[in-house]
């Protein structure tokens, strides 16, 4: 999982799918500003971690982030933010 949101452009996947239902691959791209192909070799790497998840309709193929699969981020990261807080 960390290894998935290392990237940039994986990060950036993420945060234009964060809020969003469906968007296809054509929509993701060009919002982050590469080619198809580089979006969907990140997004790959996403589906296969568990991040996004892909559904095809009609020709194209649609992904939608999957907040719930973050959880483990958030339970490793919660702690160490807590005691930065603390230590202040």
């Amino acid at each position: 999982m960390f290894d998935a949101i290392a990237h940039p452009v994986r990060r950036d996947l993420l945060e234009v799918l964060n809020g969003a239902h469906w968007v296809s691959i054509t929509e993701l791209a060009d919002r982050i500003e590469v080619s198809r192909s580089t979006a969907s070799r990140h997004l790959d790497i996403l589906r296969r971690s568990g991040l996004v998840r892909a559904r095809r309709v009609d020709q194209a193929t649609m992904h939608r982030l999957r907040r719930d699969a973050l959880e483990p981020v958030f339970e490793w990261i919660e702690p160490l933010v807590a005691e930065e807080a603390l230590a202040g």
